[in-house]
């Protein structure tokens, strides 16, 4: 079994409670080409958090690391196309919210 490293996440700044990171940080800390995360972008699986400025000087919140990890790990271990990985992650995360009103309507 591979051992993976796990870099810490350089924050680049902080506002009230949201971290960011740079385009070449998650990029380095995903072991992925820069490229990729815009590629990623342009495929509307995550979002930076300004697309104003130029492509390398795009920042990203820290919840954007687990979920490029999480897109490679669909498409390299199931072998799934961009198209299914964006509905996977939307699967995903309306099961989220159910499983969350579940828990909202128990505590009643």
């Amino acid at each position: 079994m591979e051992t993976r490293k796990y870099l810490p996440i350089p924050i680049r700044f902080i506002t009230g409670s949201v971290s960011y990171v740079k385009l070449s940080d998650v990029s380095k800390i995903c072991d992925i080409h820069p490229e990729m995360i815009i590629s990623l972008v342009q495929l509307g699986l995550i979002d930076p958090v300004g697309k104003e400025n130029a492509e390398d000087a795009w920042t990203f919140s820290v919840e954007t690391v687990p979920l490029v990890r999480k897109i490679i790990r669909l498409r390299n271990e199931l072998g799934l196309n961009y198209s299914g990985v964006g509905v996977v992650l939307e699967l995903l995360s309306r099961i989220e919210a159910l499983e969350a009103r579940v828990r909202a309507l128990g505590d009643l």
